[in-house]
């Protein structure tokens, strides 16, 4: 009985193990996967990758387009040379006159000017000169401060060049040197209007009677080159 029994186990146990092998499929395992959390975030985002945040469309293109910025050398700055003060030059050396009325005479530039010290009330040019100046000739154009000693405004006969002047002025005495009109006919009009140096020493200009009116015994004239 007893030999029965164990026989029978024996078989049971036998064909158990031919079923399982047969069938071709292993025994199943359990894996459970339990959740580690999720990974601690650096507080810059990632770093070495892409931006935390993507960038917009215009900033990409801003950053693809627009080189970096580089600083600009800022321009030397360089203070202009002060102007040279034009020092005028006379024969005997004087300055012009800073202060009161008087009249400037530029015999470089054939200009008359009338000043109220260091303004200029009425230029007057082109005028005409001495064809000769500095020379110290009775002809000559000196250069120098000299004064008004008289005044005559009427026609006048002028024998040197046979024709007529008007509003004279006189300021060089020793060289008879004055301002007048220009070049006249009996009835007062101009037949001569030359200018530059071409006088024989006085100072002809196209505005006697401004000169006239402007000029007082006197007053300095200022002569210069």
């Amino acid at each position: 009985m007893r030999y029965v029994v164990f026989l029978c186990f024996a078989i049971t146990a036998a064909v158990g193990l031919a079923s399982a092998c047969s069938s071709g499929t292993p025994p199943q395992r359990r894996v459970t996967v339990s959740p580690i959390g999720s990974p601690t975030s650096s507080p810059l985002g990632l770093v070495g990758g892409k931006p935390s945040t993507p960038a917009t469309s215009g900033q990409a293109a801003s950053d693809a387009t627009e080189p970096p910025a580089s600083p600009v050398d800022a321009e030397p700055t360089t203070e202009p040379d002060p102007p040279t003060a034009v020092v005028p030059h006379t024969s005997d050396g004087t300055l012009p006159p800073t202060d009161g009325k008087w009249i400037d005479v530029d015999v470089t530039s054939f200009v008359v000017r009338l000043m109220d010290g260091t303004s200029m009330v009425q230029e007057i040019s082109p005028v005409a000169v001495g064809a000769q100046v500095d020379t110290g000739a009775y002809e000559s154009t000196q250069t120098g401060t000299f004064h008004v000693y008289n005044k005559v405004e009427d026609l006048a006969y002028d024998p040197p060049y046979q024709t007529y002047i008007s509003h004279w002025v006189g300021f060089d005495p020793d060289r008879a040197n004055g301002f007048h009109s220009f070049l006249k006919d009996k009835d007062g009009n101009v037949v001569d209007a030359s200018t530059g140096r071409v006088s024989n020493g006085c100072i002809r200009t196209g505005d006697p009677d401004a000169v006239f009116a402007f000029a007082e015994i006197g007053m300095p004239v200022y002569v210069h080159s």
